[in-house]
């Protein structure tokens, strides 16, 4: 359980945090001054920290400064009646999380609540690198395969993880890039230190350039007060920005100029703020393709491609498909309450048929899911999705691709499309899109392939692609070109 603790001299505030979070993932422990708060944080592990500024005794800010000389993992969210500019970019600059006024909003007190909580799992959970025998442990996230590929990304990890350096990690959504960078925070140097992640494709672009650099009073509509962006916040840490092939082409060149020299100036400033961040950077898209559209910065891709680690797609890795539905296996079943102990063969067989296009992503939510319907011991075929039960048949998984359009289009018609749409909604998905698209542009590639006898040059113009785009999205649906046309196993 995450353990939440709030600090404030006024009874009724700490009353409406009780009410308003304590749950029963959270726990919601309360101090009315400082010295109380100092000896609570002695006493017990907490994930998040909300402090008034106003407190008997010790300011706010004089609290920050201790906690943090205790932990500066833990993030300090700072909440005062009577804020001044100065005040805010001063709590700011010592590493306070956020810096909100009162009277609070609920709605924007547990949005910051909920990033500070994320933060701080990324920064305090274990990423480790599972070994043969560990995968059924709970001490935080395992990276789980033993196939060659895995192997190389766990010595990579631990060649660059010290040295003080820039990292790409490259790989499809749902790979598990975020896993892989906190690794790599979690066996460096700064592994003491802060760690933030950004989620560049998740941020409005018109903001996103705030959220990193910080603004200053007045610089847009709506910048009421002087903003300190995570660049600043994390000076000393490591920043992860995930899905950096987003970012706008004035963002790419902040970014570059900070991998440069260490220093940019907030929006609407022109002073210089120097920092010290290790960034770890992370894409599913094609860096390459992109910078021969001229939509990224070579010189950035330069900067960002010091150290790079290439994830393998779960369909890459059929090997370790038992071993990682064991892992998860065990996980929902002890967070589920239900005594799955083993999995029926004709279900492994499915599991194992089946392409992975959210790959360990999906693989999840495609386990949560049949524990959820199992009943007994045993996972049966029947407690799978309906997508996994019928995909070696809809999709020709390792079968000459050969069907005429129509039978096609008879067979994954609209009504199973919808059905599998259904059904991803109901398993949890966060990759629909990509998803519908896969499955769509696997029966559209592999008909037009094989009426063209596998020539991607004609294939490509019927599409109005480019012959490197086909190559990528047929990498990347698992469709392979031999004599005939056939969907990787």
């Amino acid at each position: 359980m995450a353990r939440l603790l709030v600090v404030d001299d006024d009874q009724n505030i700490l009353n409406c945090f009780r009410y308003a979070f304590a749950t029963d993932a959270i726990i919601v422990e309360t101090a009315t001054s400082a010295g109380q708060a100092r000896s609570l944080f002695g006493e017990h592990s907490f994930d998040v920290v909300v402090t008034d500024v106003l407190l008997p005794g010790s300011s706010g800010l004089e609290l920050l400064r201790d906690l943090q000389e205790a932990d500066c993992r833990v993030p300090v969210v700072l909440m005062t009646g009577h804020g001044t500019a100065n005040t805010a970019i001063e709590a700011m600059r010592q590493g306070a999380f956020e810096y909100l006024l009162k009277p609070l909003d609920l709605d924007v007190l547990q949005a910051v609540i909920d990033r500070a909580l994320e933060t701080s799992r990324m920064t305090r959970t274990p990423a480790k690198i599972a070994s043969s025998t560990e995968t059924d442990t709970d001490d935080g996230d395992l990276l789980v395969g033993q196939c060659p590929a895995m192997q190389d990304v766990y010595r990579q990890i631990g060649r660059v993880a010290r040295q003080d350096v820039t990292v790409l990690v490259l790989g499809e959504s749902g790979t598990g890039k975020e896993v892989v960078a906190r690794a790599i925070y979690q066996y460096s140097q700064r592994s003491d230190k802060t760690f933030l992640a950004i989620n560049c494709a998740a941020i409005p672009e018109n903001l996103l350039e705030s959220e990193l650099f910080g603004h200053e009073k007045g610089s847009f509509t709506g910048a009421e007060r002087k903003r300190i962006g995570k660049f600043e916040q994390c000076d000393g840490g490591t920043l992860f920005l995930d899905e950096i092939g987003d970012m706008t082409p004035l963002t790419q060149t902040k970014v570059l100029r900070v991998l440069q020299d260490q220093q940019f100036e907030r929006v609407g400033g022109n002073t210089m703020v120097q920092t010290n961040v290790r960034l770890i950077a992370a894409t599913n898209c094609n860096l390459t393709e992109m910078m021969e559209q001229g939509t990224f910065r070579s010189d950035l891709y330069y900067r960002l491609n010091v150290y790079t680690i290439h994830l393998p797609p779960l369909r890459e890795r059929t090997g370790d498909l038992p071993l990682l539905v064991h892992h998860f296996l065990r996980r929902f079943s002890r967070e589920l309450d239900k005594p799955i102990q083993q999995v029926a063969p004709e279900a492994m067989e499915l599991l194992t048929a089946y392409s992975w296009p959210g790959n360990i992503r999906e693989l999840q939510s495609v386990l949560k899911h049949a524990v959820i319907e199992a009943t007994g011991t045993v996972l049966m075929p029947d407690f799978l999705p309906v997508p996994i039960r019928t995909s070696a048949t809809a999709t020709g998984t390792g079968a000459v691709v050969s069907a005429p359009l129509g039978e096609i289009a008879e067979r994954n018609g609209e009504d199973e499309l919808i059905a599998f749409i259904h059904e991803r909604i109901r398993a949890g998905s966060e990759n629909l899109h990509e998803e519908v698209l896969q499955r769509v542009e696997r029966t559209l590639f592999t008909e037009l392939l094989n009426q063209f006898h596998g020539n991607l040059s004609r294939t490509a113009a019927v599409l109005g692609i480019s012959r490197s785009t086909l190559r990528t999205r047929l990498s990347v649906i698992g469709v392979t070109l031999d004599r005939s046309v056939r969907l990787s196993e």
